[in-house]
């Protein structure tokens, strides 16, 4: 169910969307603008929000290509004198369903606004092609900007050749999943101060409430504290104490803790007396948003 929901608001419904402003003639003006508007909003939101890893990344931009291919034609269709009138209840529907999918995509957009206070590391991950689950300052690109203290963590997976993040939709075996067992390293000059790696790694979710971030490795950088979570049991490669340098190797991404699937949870925390607060991060000076790709 999962997968069907995903492919249907991903591709499907975007495709369905575009083929009727394909279709459509300029003439008459109110229902053009009302199908521009449901096109432009759910493949806005596609594009923007939708989780390519699934599907593989170059679908992307064979939806954002078709939209456009769309607008075009449309505009050159002739008019239909006789065609049956459109309800205005179904071009008000029509524009109010474009105008709640785009408030999402522009959500995703709004989601590149830096944060105030945004700090630079390393990219925690080695060799490859990786893109970024969650992320942004937004809940429309983050769904952890809903959490306080983890408004601004960012959740990573890796592409294979085919620009998918592993082999299959949603396979049920962790190996199955490109970033399973990369090698995950320090992002910054800094003092271990927790490092677990007590945790079995699930096949695919992992729903572990009690030890979410399951075996992580959490490192103070001058007052500020990033944890890597969901790492693979037996990789762990540090011990609480130890000094470790910018591209120390931590350990291997894994799927352990609460995951829906292997991938590399990463977040930092500024630490009061009586609080603590969620630190941005940059990495190599990049504001990492959801669907944003990183070559190493």
């Amino acid at each position: 169910m999962v997968v069907w929901n995903i492919l249907f608001a991903t591709i499907l419904l975007p495709l369905v969307a575009i083929a009727l402003l394909w279709r459509r003639p300029r003439q008459p003006a109110a229902r053009w603008v009302a199908t521009l508007v449901l096109a432009a909003g759910i493949a806005g939101f596609s594009v923007l929000a939708a989780p390519w890893g699934w599907f593989g990344v170059p679908l992307r931009f064979v939806i954002a290509l078709l939209f456009a291919i769309a607008v075009v034609m449309s505009l050159r269709n002739p008019p239909q004198p006789d065609a049956t009138p459109t309800s205005p209840f179904r071009i008000l529907l029509m524009a109010l369903i474009g105008m709640f999918f785009g408030v999402v995509a522009i959500g995703v957009l709004r989601a590149y606004r830096v944060p105030f206070g945004a700090i630079d590391v390393g990219f925690p991950l080695t060799r490859g092609t990786y893109l970024v689950a969650q992320g942004g300052s937004e809940p429309a690109a983050n769904y952890h900007a809903q959490h306080p203290t983890q408004r601004y963590a960012v959740d990573l997976v890796k592409l294979n050749a085919a620009g998918m993040r592993a082999r299959g939709l949603y396979p049920n075996d962790a190996k199955a999943y490109a970033i399973f067992g990369e090698t995950v390293v320090s992002p910054c000059d800094g003092t271990i101060i927790a490092a677990v790696d007590a945790f079995s790694d699930a096949a695919r979710i992992s729903l572990d409430e009690k030890t979410p971030a399951g075996n992580h490795v959490t490192l103070r950088c001058g007052d500020v504290d990033i944890t890597l979570a969901h790492l693979q049991r037996g990789s762990v490669a540090v011990r609480a104490g130890a000094r470790v340098t910018r591209g120390t190797t931590l350990g291997r991404a894994g799927n352990s803790g609460t995951s829906t699937e292997p991938h590399l949870h990463i977040y930092a925390e500024r630490h009061a007396e009586n609080s603590t607060t969620a630190v941005p991060l940059r990495f190599d000076g990049r504001w990492l948003v959801r669907n944003a790709i990183i070559r190493k």
